[in-house]
């Protein structure tokens, strides 16, 4: 699987944790190296610094098992309450 592939993969699953969660926040994947994806957030209208996903947070969230790995759920949540 190419880069391009991985980080369109990746949005999609974080894109359907968001609405699972019912969070107010948008994220968007910019990058992807070393196992991990870096990944930009939209608090509000508010730009926040990139975060680094580890690629095992990802592979661990399943849309079809409606399963969100418990440390990306946490994070995201944290990441919602600045709002």
């Amino acid at each position: 699987m190419d880069k391009d592939e991985k980080i369109r993969e990746t949005q999609e699953v974080l894109d359907w944790v968001i609405i699972h969660l019912n969070l107010s926040i948008k994220c968007k994947v910019i990058d992807y190296k070393h196992e991990n994806y870096r990944v930009q957030v939209l608090i509000g209208d508010k730009l926040g610094m990139p975060i680094q996903i580890p690629e095992e947070w990802v592979k661990e969230s399943n849309p079809k098992d409606n399963v969100v790995h418990d440390i990306l759920k946490t994070v995201l949540k944290n990441l919602d309450s600045y709002k």
